[in-house]
């Protein structure tokens, strides 16, 4: 595989079947460069051909032949780390799950060796339950709690878990003897979005996820935005209140001391973790609801006029949240924004539904191992 081949699938993937014509006008290929490329991608059987019949029989003359994507050619790993929670899938091509697996444990007592045995053994489980041909699992893409290096080998820093520097994708090839590539979290989720949800027809994409925490990613022109190479949007960090309550990040008054699952549950009387509903529970108690739209208004209103997005997504509890949370947001931000941005910004609950970070996770691994073109 090349970089044609990534330009010529993603073309496939994003738009259906295409002449081969269509494509060598959209790839600037001449005919016969993608005649020759798309003849290895046949022999693969990554692609299939189809006759497309007209409606009302059959065509006269030669009927034209098109191009497809086999979504079941190969499969990825997706799996995703959160606080407390491991998330994993096995995804055909257009990221759909065959099966999803979970698993909860005590974030206080863990090691990064334990969570690494775990996930291992969660995968192998995957594996033989879909009975999946290990011989056509490209490989895995990792959600992980805080900023990654710039090769995606390594998490740099996890707050809630005081890891710092763990080489999740050294370990995990040797454990399970496939490429894994490593992710911010959330970003890998806003990727998942763009690429496969709600968001693929934004242009600028910011996700926003509250569970144990408050995350964001941003992905731009179908681009994840890494700023400074690390992939970690902090949202939940900006400072919203001046001498406020101390945050695990080390600072005060950050939005996290009031819209994380601790400082909610805290104010709903709920019991942690996992609490379910939790938006929803909080609404109950004026103060906290209050205290967590006006905030949350004020970070998203920074970070648009910042970084321009035109689609806000919500995930996690926030996709979960009463849609008076919602429009609260919806109507509160815009006025905030500068005028050009007002018209254009949308603001949507999260469209892949169970298992989104195991499907971010399958996202990143199809972007660097299959649509990039990478050799196999």
């Amino acid at each position: 595989m090349g970089i044609h081949h990534g330009a010529i699938l993603r073309i496939l993937r994003d738009d259906g079947p295409q002449s081969r014509a269509e494509l060598a006008r959209r790839t600037a290929l001449s005919p016969t460069a993608l005649t020759h490329l798309t003849a290895q991608l046949l022999r693969d059987g990554i692609v299939t051909e189809f006759t497309q019949i007209a409606a009302g029989g059959a065509p006269i003359g030669r009927p034209a032949v098109d191009l497809a994507l086999v979504p079941d050619a190969h499969h990825v790993v997706g799996v995703h780390i959160g606080a407390g929670t491991i998330h994993a899938a096995i995804t055909d091509l257009k990221a759909s799950a065959k099966k999803l697996s979970s698993f909860h444990f005590d974030t206080a007592t863990i090691e990064p060796a334990t969570v690494i045995a775990k996930v291992a053994r969660m995968v192998d489980d995957l594996i033989r339950k879909t009975g999946a041909d290990r011989s056509k699992i490209l490989g895995m893409g990792l959600g992980v709690p805080g900023p990654v290096d710039v090769k995606r080998r390594r998490n740099l820093l996890s707050i809630n878990y005081d890891w710092k520097n763990v080489a999740f994708a050294d370990e995990l090839e040797a454990a399970l003897r496939m490429p894994v590539v490593v992710e911010h979290n959330v970003s890998a989720m806003a990727l998942a979005e763009s690429r496969y949800g709600i968001g693929r027809e934004a242009s600028a994409l910011l996700y926003i996820y509250l569970r144990t925490g408050l995350g964001a990613g941003l992905v731009v022109d179908g681009k994840p935005f890494r700023p400074g190479g690390y992939g970690a949007v902090e949202l939940g960090h900006i400072q919203v209140v001046e001498h406020g309550a101390r945050c695990a990040c080390g600072s005060t008054g950050c939005l996290e001391t009031f819209l994380s699952e601790r400082a909610l549950s805290r104010a709903a009387g709920i019991e942690i973790p996992h609490p379910k509903r939790l938006l929803a529970a909080v609404e109950k108690h004026t103060e906290a609801w209050n205290a967590a739209i006006r905030h949350l208004t004020t970070a998203i209103a920074s970070a648009t006029n910042l970084l321009n997005p035109d689609l806000i997504v919500f995930g996690g509890h926030l996709a979960e949240a009463p849609e008076s949370f919602i429009d609260a947001i919806r109507a509160g931000v815009p006025p905030r924004v500068l005028p050009p941005m007002r018209d254009m910004l949308r603001f949507e609950r999260s469209s892949i539904g169970p298992g989104a970070g195991a499907i971010g996770g399958a996202a990143v691994a199809l972007d660097h191992l299959f649509y990039s073109g990478a050799p196999r």
